[in-house]
């Protein structure tokens, strides 16, 4: 009798142990859709995030070049009027030194003429002392 309930005891067990493997393959099965079920809903998130993040990104680089547009047209101009600026300043200033030159030469002349004047002047005043002193001499 010993033998039929030792096979009893084992066909009980073996029946518990297939109830059992069936509940873990039901569970595993269960707990793997759930898992693909979660993992699809997270890589659609990260899909969608990552062309948010794209499309982000594209434009800030659309307003940053927009902005480097409008930086350099802004400097262009004002590079162009500061260039404007010092062009008019160098000539006014070859216009000041022309003004500048023409008096210095203006006041030379003036200075070298009245310094041969008064040359002349003192040659013809030793001159007529000296014709003074020869005819002292010859009379």
């Amino acid at each position: 009798m010993s033998d039929i309930n030792q096979i009893k005891a084992q066909r009980h067990q073996e029946r518990q142990n297939k109830k059992h493997y069936f509940e873990l393959q039901k569970l595993r099965n269960e707990h793997k859709r759930e898992f693909q079920t979660e993992e699809s809903g997270h890589k659609q998130t990260m899909t969608r995030m990552r062309k948010d993040y794209d499309s982000k990104i594209k434009s800030l680089k659309n307003d940053i070049e927009q902005k480097l547009t409008l930086v350099r047209n802004k400097h262009g101009m004002s590079l162009k009027t500061e260039k404007e600026r010092l062009s008019e300043e160098v000539s006014n200033l070859k216009l000041t030194h022309e003004d500048q030159v023409a008096e210095v030469k203006k006041s030379q002349d003036n200075e070298i003429n009245e310094l041969v004047k008064s040359h002349k002047d003192t040659l013809e005043t030793a001159r007529q002392k000296y014709i003074k002193e020869k005819m002292k001499w010859d009379v």
